[in-house]
């Protein structure tokens, strides 16, 4: 029994240094640096000259300080085995980008390894820049992207950014929208009053998320209850010398029980269809997907919540 105390009192005590070291590490993970750390372009994969960084690095800088909103080029070799999206949106976050109190901007991430490229949108470039509007700026720099003529794909990048976020700043929005007339879908052009476009639902982001104790916490307990459970488990089943018996050979009388027929009936049978969904839009997405207006909103590790979409190249 004493042996049995010593254990537990070992497993509870590991089990608040579990917690200890989640709520650390949740901790660190929420931290997001107050001012930019890197450029507005890094170039990593070592893709551009020397003369080419510098031009297009003062281009990104002239534009972004336009604009109110960074506009950064991150080019990498590989994305460490994670997710193309999540990298953008990390490296985004914990690299303090962005301008004013919503981190406004929006980020080019290529990935060389599997030729992959993601574009990330946080603050007011959530809205500004829809998802119709990042697939107009990708039918534009794709091309040159593909071919290799990568300080021509980062120019026109930025120049499309650019031209949509200062068209947003004026309260027009470049989406598709549904023409009053015939009923028809038309894409392109301006759509007034932005606001009101995104049903009076404000898109323009968030920031960064503060440390919730109480979720940490929670999370952490849940982990260490698995671990207690498992231990536990284990100890108790040392201790056991009575087993679980399923066949009731032990408890019937030899010779007392004698079936003169058996048989097997079919009853009934139950089967259930489901529709397959048809998709009547034919509007085909890089890598973002075709949301139907607007943009598709999701949320990096910080929390922070973030636009856009990619694919390969």
């Amino acid at each position: 029994m004493k042996g049995f105390k010593k254990q537990t009192l070992a497993l509870l005590v590991s089990v608040m240094l579990l917690l200890s070291l989640c709520v650390g590490a949740f901790a660190a993970a929420g931290e997001i640096p107050a001012d930019r750390q890197k450029p507005l372009l890094v170039d990593d994969a070592d893709l551009l000259s020397d003369s080419e960084e510098t031009a297009l690095l003062a281009l990104l800088e002239q534009k972004s300080a336009a604009v109110q909103a960074d506009i950064a080029v991150v080019t990498v070799e590989d994305t460490d085995g994670a997710d193309v999206a999540d990298y953008a949106m990390d490296y985004y976050d914990y690299n303090g980008y962005g301008q004013g109190d919503d981190n406004d901007g929006v980020l080019l991430l290529i990935s060389m390894a599997e030729r992959d490229y993601w574009i990330t949108t946080t603050g007011f470039c959530i809205e500004a820049i829809t998802d119709y509007g990042r697939e107009t700026i990708e039918d534009d720099f794709l091309p040159s992207l593909s071919a290799g003529s990568y300080a021509d794909a980062f120019r026109t990048f930025a120049a499309g950014c650019e031209t949509l976020i200062q068209s947003a700043r004026a309260g027009n929005v470049y989406d598709y929208y549904s023409s009053d007339s015939d009923g028809d879908n038309s894409y392109g052009g301006y759509y007034n009053d932005a606001y009101e476009y995104f049903g009076g639902q404000d898109f323009s982001g968030t920031t960064a998320r503060p440390f919730n104790v109480v979720t940490s916490l929670l999370l952490a307990l849940a982990i260490g209850f698995v671990l207690a459970l498992i231990t536990v488990s284990a100890m108790k089943g040392k201790l056991k010398t009575v087993h679980h018996r399923y066949e009731a050979s032990n408890y019937v009388v030899p010779g007392s029980l004698n079936l003169r027929q058996s048989e097997d009936r079919f009853l009934y049978s139950n089967v259930t269809q489901t529709p397959i969904p048809q998709h009547e839009d034919n509007h085909s997405s890089h890598g973002g997907g075709f949301s139907g207006g607007g943009s598709s909103v999701s949320f990096g590790s910080s929390g922070v919540s973030h636009g856009g979409g990619g694919g390969k190249f």
